[in-house]
């Protein structure tokens, strides 16, 4: 992405290129991003850097076989001559029956939420180090180490079809992430902090910061507890991972068709409990996708569990021919975490009516607070969302309805459909969280108390209360 790269002038030079190869059936997909980095650990910013991340997709059809070639040149000369490449490659690849043609003039929706924000797009070193220079003393003065980043991307992406179909995308993301470290090696308390906008200068950056702090010290000398069910309060970064995996394995056409998902078999039927409802909703207030997909196909709002009700899955063009259904605009390229195909780009969990976490533990005589999750595995078994994990940066026991001491990290094993079953608790306020396995993929969600959350595995360290 040059410094005056505009949507007109990438679209213009996807246009040139399908129309001097001259293929009838082609398509040109396009994501250019440029992200800068601030860096830092054991309290200094260490790493500083401005990446250029350009790629294009082409395609290029003949019959019903299709061959794709990527470039990181997104000069008319590279990709015409991909183009070419992918028409040479094209009568090799073996036929796909339902391959249902590259997609045509699309109409815009009615309207989306703005994606761009200039603060971010002209965020540079000087204004990223002047944003996170007073965190540092925060963290400092309660005797910890700061650890994490500051990241802000702007991207433009662009489709455009031998069918007539150009659309073109500009917009910004800003993230941020903080651990606050008892010590720079292995163990030791850490707490964490994150937060995410359109707009860089609204992330509450000082709150995280104090948040990632208060949970370091009270981490301090955890007890250790064996395994076992817990009534839990799951804060909404903990909720965001099980909700991430339950669309990576349930919610996608392949997985509905090959009889994999949850869904599968069972639309209209209920799945879970009444707490849980997610909706893809890639045009409302929340999230940083483009108002269409890699298809070039406008997104659409998706209910997939209503009041734990089996209402729908996410599509592309491919698929919905497959499936004699049409798509969602739900079409992803294929990445180093992903073959492609139909995914989410913003999932939202429906809020409660706890006016907070605080009130969700004020429920709980005996249990578990829980910050995060990590090595989350959810293929274990599928058809029930089964998914197993460990807790972490921030795990607390709660007694008589108040947080009192810190806990070594548990292991826990359970179906998170049954466990929204249990759920009795669900806050209004809801947090945005960036998954990690797409560009511009979020989640949406409260925090939630889940009576009888399974722990399979002990505490890894700790003293015995």
């Amino acid at each position: 992405m040059t410094e005056r790269e505009t949507e007109a002038d990438l679209t213009a030079r996807l246009r040139a290129a399908l129309h001097e190869v001259g293929e009838a059936e082609a398509d040109i997909y396009v994501r250019s991003a440029r992200r800068g980095f601030a860096r830092f650990s054991v309290g200094r910013l260490d790493q500083h850097m401005q990446i250029e991340e350009p790629g294009a997709l082409v395609r290029v059809a003949r019959g019903r076989s299709v061959a794709e070639v990527s470039t990181t040149d997104l000069s008319e000369q590279s990709l015409v001559l991909a183009l070419e490449s992918a028409a040479r490659l094209a009568p090799r690849i073996p036929e796909d029956p339902h391959f249902p043609g590259f997609a045509g003039d699309q109409p815009p929706p009615a309207a989306h939420a703005t994606r761009f924000a200039a603060a971010t797009a002209n965020c540079d070193a000087e204004r990223r180090v002047a944003l996170l220079t007073p965190l540092f003393g925060l963290v400092e003065r309660a005797g910890l180490l700061a650890t994490g980043a500051l990241d802000t991307t702007t991207a433009i992406e662009a489709v455009a079809t031998t069918h007539g179909l150009v659309r073109a995308h500009s917009g910004t993301s800003a993230t941020f992430k903080i651990w606050a470290l008892d010590s720079a090696g292995a163990g030791g308390a850490a707490g964490h902090g994150h937060d995410a906008a359109v707009d860089v200068e609204r992330l509450d950056l000082e709150h995280e910061t104090q948040h990632a702090i208060d949970d370091a010290l009270r981490g301090r000398n955890p007890i250790a507890l064996p395994a076992g069910a817990y009534d839990t309060v799951l804060e909404a970064p903990a909720v965001a991972e099980l909700i991430e995996w339950l669309a990576i394995i349930g919610f996608g056409a392949r997985e509905f068709q090959q009889g994999a998902s949850p869904l599968s078999g069972r639309l209209g039927e209920r799945i879970s409990g009444a707490a849980l409802s997610v909706v893809e909703d890639p045009l409302g207030e929340q999230g940083f996708a483009a108002p269409f997909d890699r298809d070039g196909v406008t997104r659409e709002r998706v209910p997939l569990i209503e009041r734990g009700v089996a209402r729908g899955f996410l599509s592309d063009r491919a698929w919905a021919k497959r499936l004699a259904s049409t798509s969602t605009g739900s079409a992803t390229p294929a990445s180093s975490f992903s073959e492609g195909g139909p995914a989410s780009s913003a999932l939202v969990v429906a809020p409660g009516d706890a006016a907070d976490s605080a009130q969700l533990v004020c429920g709980v005589e005996r249990g578990l607070l829980v910050r995060r999750l990590h090595y989350v595995n959810g293929m274990l078994e599928p058809r029930r969302a089964v998914m197993t994990g460990l807790t972490r940066d921030g795990t607390f026991l709660i007694e008589n309805g108040k947080v009192t001491r810190a806990v070594g990290n548990l292991r826990f094993t359970d179906s998170l459909l049954e466990a929204f079953e249990r759920v009795d608790g669900v806050t209004r306020g809801r947090r945005l969280v960036p998954n990690w396995w797409s560009e511009s993929g979020v989640t949406f969600v409260p925090a939630i108390r889940v009576r009888g959350f399974r722990f399979s595995g002990k505490s890894q360290r700790g003293e015995t209360p």
